[in-house]
């Protein structure tokens, strides 16, 4: 199920996978706790800006999180609503099992979604992002400032386009 909501109430996330970040995979790391907490601060400070809405690409790592937290957040106080964007079907056929399953539970409990492609192709990670910043007013990303990558190239966009920024420094998460 697609929910259309205006742009101006809508922010989307964008960030790196669990392998580019300093813990990786491990959730008990404190500087994990610290991305979580920096991340829980953007999506209050979105809410306060009228956001009601959420996109969300579904990926490992932050888009996972970010997921996680608007749902936190709707069950705490409502009014706000994640939808997951799907680059294609299948994405997390290659994931570990726990990841997987983490995921169904998101698309479950999202409040709908959206399959941009029946397969993979080369350009639908970048199809992805392309359609979170056009449909949203703001960006939140976990970025490194490497110049070069999925996060790099959707804060490019979201320059282009005027959206608001809020980018969460993951190379001071020490």
């Amino acid at each position: 199920m697609i929910l259309r909501q205006p742009a101006e109430k809508t922010a989307c996330f964008s960030g790196h996978r669990p392998q580019r970040l300093p813990w990786g995979f491990d959730e008990d790391d404190m500087r994990h706790a610290l991305l979580l907490s920096r991340m829980d601060m953007a999506i209050d400070a979105a809410i306060e800006d009228g956001i009601t809405h959420f996109l969300c690409g579904g990926a490992l790592g932050t888009d996972t999180w970010a997921a996680q937290s608007v749902l936190a957040k709707k069950l705490e106080t409502g009014g706000v609503t994640l939808e997951i964007i799907i680059p294609f079907l299948g994405q997390d056929k290659h994931w570990p099992a726990r990841e997987r399953e983490r995921y169904r539970e998101l698309l479950l409990s999202a409040d709908g979604f959206i399959v941009l492609e029946p397969k993979y192709t080369r350009s639908c990670m970048m199809s992805r992002n392309r359609y979170m910043v056009e449909n949203s007013s703001r960006l939140i990303a976990v970025y490194d400032g490497e110049p070069a990558g999925g996060t790099w190239q959707t804060i490019k966009m979201a320059l282009e386009r005027g959206l608001s920024l809020d980018i969460i420094d993951a190379r001071v998460i020490e």
